[in-house]
């Protein structure tokens, strides 16, 4: 009777192994459930770092626009001309703000090549020229739709300090004049110049192309305006 008992027991135990091994079988079996496709511009995260292509945040223009910006440098050899259409040549880089725009470009190869101490210098500058814009001499001023580009050329030292400043073209306004020649002096300095940036003196000399517009006014008597720089380093 015992013996029956124990038979019966361990058939039992049999029995639900069996089960339980053809329920594994059977769920191992099922296929597993589809993900759906993430939408071609959907964000997906990134846990590789590696994938990420490395930045550089002290190039303002970008890879593309930099090398646009080169290859149109690259093309202007003579940089003995007086003045240079800015509307034809480099890429724009945008300074300032809603309320004050700027738009700068590099205009031959080695500005190009020095592209942050070029901008670096045109930031200068565009900081004086935003400063006295404000100033009741300039902020007053209804500009003709012919202002000429005022250029003026800044001799540095080999220690990157301003040491002499020339006016090769006038804007047809004083005030305008007078404002581009104070920034100048103020903006036109390096610290540290790389050697390679100099000329054959020794000396750091560029060309500075600016131009301003009208742009926006509360009163119909005080303006916000909107200005257009270049720079060449010589």
């Amino acid at each position: 009777m015992k013996r029956a008992a124990r038979l019966v027991s361990i058939g039992a135990l049999s029995l639900a192994l069996l089960m339980i091994l053809q329920g594994c079988s059977s769920k191992s079996a099922e296929k597993p459930a589809t993900l759906p496709t993430p939408a071609a511009d959907a964000p997906r995260p990134v846990t590789d770092l590696s994938q990420v292509a490395p930045g550089n945040a002290l190039n303002p223009f970008g890879k593309k626009d930099q090398i646009i910006a080169r290859k149109v440098a690259s093309e202007d050899d003579d940089v003995s001309m007086p003045t240079i259409d800015l509307g034809a040549l480099g890429t724009v880089r945008h300074a300032g703000d809603d309320k004050h725009p700027c738009e700068q470009r590099l205009l031959n190869k080695k500005a190009a090549q020095f592209e942050l101490v070029s901008i670096h210098l045109m930031d200068q500058v565009f900081s004086q020229i935003r400063h006295l814009q404000s100033t009741e001499d300039v902020s007053h001023l209804k500009l003709p739709t012919d202002l000429r580009w005022v250029i003026i050329t800044g001799t540095l030292n080999h220690d990157g300090m301003l040491r002499e400043l020339v006016i090769e073209q006038h804007s047809g306004t004083a005030a305008m004049d007078k404002m581009m020649i104070t920034a100048c002096k103020k903006g036109l300095w390096l610290r540290n110049p790389p050697p390679a940036a100099a000329d054959a003196s020794g000396n750091y000399k560029v060309r500075i192309e600016a131009r301003m517009e009208n742009f926006a006014s509360l009163d119909g008597e005080h303006w916000e305006f909107e200005t257009y720089m270049g720079l060449t380093i010589l």
